[in-house]
This record gives structure tokens, C-alpha cells and sequence, in this order.
């Protein structure tokens, strides 16, 4: 895993590097939330590798780990194997 700081759109934001995966994160005090996820190679399981190491990287710091609204099928399901809470109630808010 490669990990290091990036300002993207004026926001810093830890970026994570895992051979064809990367992955930008917002990181706070007490959170740190996924906010895009790219894999060149699908199927090979590099999201799923960085996704599950990041996780665990950043609960062992005692944050909260989250991600944003899942932006397609292949998000979606990652949420659910690796039990990522998905970031939805503002839009569930708004449909109701």
C-alpha cells in the first residue's frame, strides 16, 4: 500500500495506492470517509484488498469509517461484503 496526502479541489485528502486500485479518503479527528475508489484492473480484488486494509487502519486509530454514497453496483456490493457504512440518509431524507 502506498499512502500519502493529496489537496484535491482544495480539500487534503489521504490518497491510498494499491497496484491498479486508488482510493481518496477524508480524514478527520474521530472519522475518515471513502469518497472514490478506482480500479483499472476490476475483478482482481485491489479494491477489496485496499478497501479492507484501510478499514482496519483506520478503526485501529478509533475513527469512525464510512464512505460516500456508493456511485455504482461495484461500490454497492463492496459496502456490503466488507460492512463499509454507506453515507445515504441525507438522500433517503430527501425522497421522503
Amino acid at each position: 500500500m502506498e499512502i500519502q496526502t493529496v489537496n484535491i479541489l482544495g480539500m487534503p485528502l489521504e490518497e491510498w495506492i494499491y497496484k491498479s486500485c486508488i482510493a481518496h479518503f477524508g480524514v478527520g479527528d474521530d472519522w475518515a470517509t471513502l469518497y472514490d475508489i478506482e480500479s483499472k484492473e476490476r475483478g482482481k480484488g485491489h479494491a477489496t484488498r485496499l478497501l479492507t486494509e484501510a478499514k482496519k487502519y483506520y478503526e485501529l486509530q478509533g475513527k469512525r469509517f464510512g464512505g460516500t454514497v456508493a456511485l455504482n453496483d461495484g461500490m454497492k456490493k463492496l459496502y456490503i461484503k466488507l460492512g463499509i457504512k454507506e453515507y445515504d440518509n441525507y438522500l433517503k431524507k430527501k425522497e421522503n
